[in-house]
C-alpha cells in the first residue's frame, strides 16, 4: 500500500495484493525486491519511496535502513502498549467485570438479559485494548439486569468495588477519546506526537520515546 499527498489530500491506494516472490522468504532483501517489482508496474523505482509505515520489528527496520529512508511507526502498537500497562493496576476491577460478564454469556443466564435488553455482554480479549473499553461499557449499560439475576448474585461486584469501577470508567473513556483521536484520517504526524505526549503526561506509563525511529 502506498502513502502519498496530491493536491493536499492524502491518497492510500493498494499497489498489490499478491504473495512474496519466494514465499518461503521473508526477509527484509526479499520484501524490497517485492516493492521494487511492484513499483515497476507503475514506471516508478525505489527512488519513489521517501519512507517505510510499519510495526517497529526488525524487518522494517532493516527495510528502511537498506532503502536509506526513515521508519514511520504505527502509533496503534505503542499506544495499545501504553494503555496495557496503565490497564496493569485496574486488572482485579477488570477481572471482575470479565468475570460476571463471562458467566452472563452462558447460555442459561444469556436469556435473561436478552429478555430485558437488547444489549450482548461484550468480553474483552488481549489483542485490541478497546474490546476492554466495549466490555467495561457494555456492563455499565445492564448491570442492573445482571445484578437482577440469581447465578450472578454470588460473583456480582460489591456498592465499594462498582464505585472504583465509575473511576476506572471514567480514564477508558478517555483512553477512548485518544483512541478515536488517533484513527482521524486527516491526523498528521506531529498531531499524532502531541497527542502521544499528552497520553504520557497524563498517564505517566507510556513506552519510551528514545528509540531511533520516527512515531506516526
Amino acid at each position: 500500500m502506498a502513502s502519498f499527498c496530491l493536491d493536499d489530500v492524502v491518497k492510500t491506494p493498494m499497489l498489490a495484493f499478491a504473495p512474496m516472490l519466494d514465499e518461503g522468504d521473508h526477509s527484509a532483501a526479499q520484501h524490497i525486491a517485492f516493492i521494487e517489482a511492484t513499483l515497476e508496474l507503475y514506471s516508478k523505482t525505489l527512488d519513489a519511496i521517501t519512507f517505510v509505515i510499519g510495526d517497529n520489528c526488525s524487518v522494517n527496520q532493516r527495510m528502511a535502513g537498506l532503502l536509506i529512508v526513515p521508519p514511520v511507526n504505527c502509533v496503534r502498537p505503542r499506544f495499545n502498549l501504553a494503555v496495557q500497562r496503565m490497564m496493569e493496576e485496574h486488572k482485579n476491577l477488570l477481572d471482575r467485570i470479565h468475570c460476571v460478564i463471562l458467566r452472563a454469556r452462558s447460555v442459561k443466564n444469556r436469556s435473561a438479559p436478552r429478555l430485558l435488553i437488547p444489549l450482548a455482554p461484550k468480553l474483552r480479549n488481549d489483542t485490541r485494548w478497546s474490546s476492554t473499553y466495549a466490555m467495561v461499557a457494555s456492563f455499565f449499560e445492564i448491570k442492573d439486569h445482571l445484578a437482577a439475576i440469581t447465578d450472578l448474585r454470588v460473583i456480582f461486584p460489591a456498592p465499594v468495588e462498582i464505585d472504583a469501577m465509575h473511576s476506572l470508567r471514567a480514564v477508558l473513556d478517555v483512553m477512548q477519546g485518544f483512541t478515536l483521536a488517533f484513527e482521524r484520517e486527516d491526523l498528521t504526524l506531529s498531531e499524532a506526537r502531541v497527542l502521544m505526549d499528552a497520553l504520557c503526561d497524563k498517564f505517566l506509563r507510556c513506552p519510551t520515546t528514545s528509540a531511533r525511529v520516527l512515531r506516526s
